[in-house]
């Protein structure tokens, strides 16, 4: 990871948006604030946090701002991370909602496309021989 990040402008930091897993993940000696405090440290100064799994969530808004609000927390007061600098995308690797078109599932969220976010054309990411 920190031969990858010291080289990134832009992280992608997905947290899990299961039940018990963010927990795991984020609150109970879980490596996502490591990661985050290892991104500010080697310089990488935007953060796209990808909810993934929000298929298991069942698409609760609520999960999300939940999930979006500690972490946000977390980026802003102890990593010092700029606001401006941070996007939160809800999406599920498993269905592809989010990741390069926007679901009609979650229709609350009117946001980017992780796709988006990264500010790559879709048919470039697909296209690629390592996927």
């Amino acid at each position: 990871m920190v031969a990858g990040t010291s080289q990134a402008d832009v992280a992608i930091l997905v947290v899990d948006a299961g039940a018990g897993g963010f927990e795991s993940g984020f609150e109970n000696g879980g490596q996502t604030k490591e990661h985050a405090l290892l991104l500010k440290a080697l310089g990488v100064s935007q953060v796209i946090v990808a909810v993934n799994k929000m298929d298991i969530a069942i698409w609760s808004e609520e999960r999300f701002n939940e999930i979006k609000s500690k972490i946000l927390n977390f980026l802003l007061n102890i990593a010092g991370f700029d606001s401006s600098d941070i996007q939160f995308i809800p999406l599920s690797g498993f269905t592809g909602e989010n990741l390069c078109q926007l679901g009609k599932v979650a229709s609350w969220y009117k946001g980017l496309t992780l796709v988006q976010a990264l500010g790559m054309p879709c048919f470039l990411l697909f296209s690629c021989s390592c996927l």
